[in-house]
């Protein structure tokens, strides 16, 4: 069976839309296998832009089946306005993937209003449902085969949080909806079992980055689940080895939303250059992305645990003209030198950065097509972090058309 995940290596924005869109056209199923609508996937097809927060980013091709595991959230108000230019007989919902309400939104806004808690959150509620899912009193799409059980399961839930909002009106007003949607709910593992067995392809999709993983990323700052394709299997309910390769995707250089220590970030006229250029603004939120130079210590860490095979870089275009281009190798910490990250935030946040850095080039690389029409100098940093990385690089994005992906051939 072909197979492959598609994982951010970074705090996520890397670009994994365009390249799950670009790939989606060689597979029968596309599987996102966590998250929730903080999530942000943006996607250039038939000479439109399209944003998607829940849907898999293969929802773009009409011939593809997109699923949508146990392991992510959904809010059912987000999920039905997304879905309104797509059509429904593409999705495939499981039934033990968890329901976000306007409960999770408000606690998450409770959450974030405590400045000795605030993490710099979407407000979208996704925290709050995994901690419910966690506490084993959340809700999961099953329970909508049943309105009279959802309305009493979700009047328990907010009772046991004092929440006072009208439980009829919120099942009255999402009922046609849910009952559109019934169909699409189902048993995913046992969907792709079904798959494999006629020989479907298959491609897994994460959402956020690496260094957002719950267990793995710079903890607190991070997201409530883990996008780490070793985690994809259980996020949906299928063996481990069904996936045959996990392809990497690094920006050129580093983004962040939101709270949280970022070694490499600078806050000057080139950075600004660089998001008005790149357009790093969060597809969610809108709030614009902190930038920063290529972090290859994290970079290793988060290949090494999401057991990446290939890399593909993005935005390489943006770097065009960028003055000084560096690459940060390795961090010290206390007077010592360190090559792995940190455990503990506060740690993280004491690292300096040791850089090497590059020669720049200037030629515009939006209309290159091959690995060797790129200037040299642009090549020597790719070879640095295939080198650094032990991973080769596969794709090369140069803009936001499906046309602007380099495919770099290795002997």
């Amino acid at each position: 069976m072909k197979s492959l995940a598609i994982v951010g290596l970074q705090f996520g924005d890397e670009g994994k839309g365009k390249l799950t869109d670009t790939f989606a056209a060689n597979y029968d199923l596309v599987i996102r296998y966590q998250g929730g609508n903080n999530a942000g996937h943006t996607v250039y097809a038939h000479g439109q832009k399209y944003v998607l927060h829940l849907l898999p980013s293969g929802i773009i091709h009409a011939h593809t089946i997109n699923v949508m595991g146990n392991g992510m959230v959904i809010d059912l108000d987000a999920l039905e306005k997304e879905l309104e230019p797509f059509h429904i007989h593409q999705l495939r919902i499981s039934d033990r993937a968890h329901i976000i309400t306007p409960l999770h939104r408000y606690l998450d806004a409770q959450a974030e209003g405590n400045t000795s808690r605030k993490i710099g959150t979407t407000l979208k509620g996704i925290g709050p449902a995994y901690q419910l899912k966690a506490g084993r009193i959340g809700l999961r799409m099953s329970s909508l085969f049943n309105l009279e059980r959802f309305k009493l399961e979700l009047k328990q839930l907010y009772d046991f949080y004092g929440f006072n909002e009208d439980v009829e009106a919120y099942v009255q007003r999402l009922t046609p909806f849910i009952q559109r949607l019934r169909p699409a709910i189902v048993d995913v593992g046992s969907l792709l079992e079904a798959a494999k067995e006629k020989g479907q392809s298959m491609l897994f999709e994460g959402a956020q980055g690496m260094m957002l993983d719950l267990d793995h990323g710079t903890y607190p700052f991070v997201t409530s689940s883990h996008p780490s394709p070793t985690s994809a299997a259980i996020d949906v309910g299928i063996p481990q080895g069904w996936i045959s390769r996990t392809l990497g995707v690094v920006k050129a250089y580093t983004t962040r939303v939101g709270e949280g220590p970022f070694p490499t970030e600078y806050d000057n006229g080139v950075s600004q250059s660089i998001r008005e250029r790149a357009h790093e603004y969060g597809a969610t939120t809108g709030r614009p992305r902190r930038i920063g130079h290529l972090d290859l210590v994290m970079l290793k860490h988060a290949v090494r645990v999401a057991g990446v095979s290939e890399l593909a870089v993005t935005l390489f275009d943006i770097l065009s003209g960028v003055e000084p281009l560096k690459i940060c190798t390795h961090y010290r910490f206390q007077d010592n030198e360190i090559t792995t990250v940190p455990a503990h935030a506060d740690d993280l946040k004491q690292v300096t950065p040791v850089y090497q850095t590059f020669s720049s080039w200037h030629e515009d690389l939006s209309t290159i097509r091959t690995y060797d029409a790129l200037p040299e100098a642009a090549k020597t940093y790719l070879r640095f972090i295939e080198m650094t990385l032990k991973r080769p690089i596969r794709f090369i994005s140069v803009g936001p058309q499906r046309e602007q992906l380099i495919e770099v051939k290795h002997d």
